[in-house]
């Protein structure tokens, strides 16, 4: 009896050590951020570390792949170590690609997850065909395989082409746009928008962005001063206000508000851009996109008296739930746009 009762206290002395081994060899507690800024070939993502665990966050970030549930194995970041929130910058995306990613911890005891999170890259644009009331114009978007910058656009008019677009980065910091033979040469940042447009001879237009990458002000500087040309308030991720004004910088001479769906913008497509142009903000040149579509916008100069004016907008979609025909409709007139994408 006694022999046996040495054994069983010998058991359960193991069983008690190696529960509390166990309970003594904590992986990290963390959880992944919602993905945002999410462009063609990048996002940002991020997560925190709530608890180190047993030992010493020696490690986290994040890790993306195709596939559900990537590990670091996979492509993966490196933020730093210990516990609290980080933010993780995802480069070298595809673009019209569904992606996961998991924030990760590790400490001496393994590696942890967060959970996994799905996000997807907007497609590159291949065509943009707008349907004016004398005729067809159309846009085709060649880009760098690399980059996925663009790097040229053919111009036509009713199935002809008018004239070529070319754009060249071989300068550091430069963006040279070429239509035909006018050069235009921008500045640009580390993120790749414009930020000055010299005219030579000591003028120039400016831009302005805020700390999330939205285009807020457009400056002239001319004649020995700056005007502010166009100025627009964000809200919510969402472009909600042009105000244009006179060539004093004071005077109000146009402004447009913005109403938007429910919808979200998942293949940047560029509504209200400050830049009026069907090709420059494609690439996020000159700035971000809002995040939702637009519904309608009205638009009055208020240095008279004549009513607001409105264009509706109505969309459909392809099987990827982009939008392939946009109609713009205001009061005796309409625009038909139609998308096409690169698979």
């Amino acid at each position: 009896m006694k022999k046996q009762f040495n054994f069983l206290t010998m058991v359960a002395l193991v069983a008690l050590s190696l529960l509390a081994c166990k309970k003594d060899s904590d992986p990290p507690s963390v959880s992944t951020s919602t993905v945002t800024s999410i462009t063609e070939t990048s996002a940002i993502a991020g997560g925190e570390i709530t608890a180190e665990g047993t030992s010493a966050v020696t490690a986290r970030g994040v890790c993306w792949g195709i596939a559900a549930n990537p590990t670091i194995a996979d492509s993966k970041t490196t933020d730093g170590t210990g516990t609290g929130a980080f933010t993780s910058s995802i480069t070298g995306l595809n673009p019209g690609t569904l992606y996961h990613v998991r924030a990760y911890a590790t400490n001496g005891e393994g590696t942890n997850y967060g959970t996994d999170v799905t996000f997807t890259t907007p497609s590159l644009i291949k065509t943009i065909g707008v349907v004016y009331t004398d005729g067809v114009e159309s846009y085709e978007f060649i880009y760098n395989s690399t980059s996925k910058k663009i790097e040229r656009i053919d111009n036509f008019w009713n199935s002809e082409l008018d004239k070529t677009i070319t754009y060249d980065y071989s300068v550091a910091g430069k963006l040279t746009i070429t239509k035909g033979t006018s050069p235009t040469t921008y500045d640009i940042n580390s993120q790749g928008m414009v930020v000055k447009e010299d005219w030579g001879g000591g003028e120039y237009a400016a831009y302005e962005y805020n700390s999330d990458g939205y285009l807020t002000k457009i400056i002239e500087h001319w004649g020995g001063a700056d005007h502010l040309k166009m100025e627009a308030v964000i809200t919510n991720g969402n472009i909600m206000k042009h105000t244009t004004f006179d060539d004093d910088g004071v005077t109000v001479k146009k402004i447009k508000e913005f109403t938007y769906t429910i919808g979200d913008n998942t293949n940047s497509i560029h509504q209200a851009c400050m830049v009026d142009n069907n090709t420059l903000p494609v690439g996020n040149l000159f700035g971000k996109p809002s995040k939702k579509l637009v519904d309608f916008l009205e638009y009055w100069d208020p240095r008279n008296t004549d009513p607001k004016k409105k264009t509706m907008i109505s969309y459909e979609f392809d099987s990827k739930d982009r939008p392939s025909k946009i109609t713009r409709t205001g009061d005796g007139w309409s625009e038909v746009y139609t998308y096409a994408y690169y698979e």
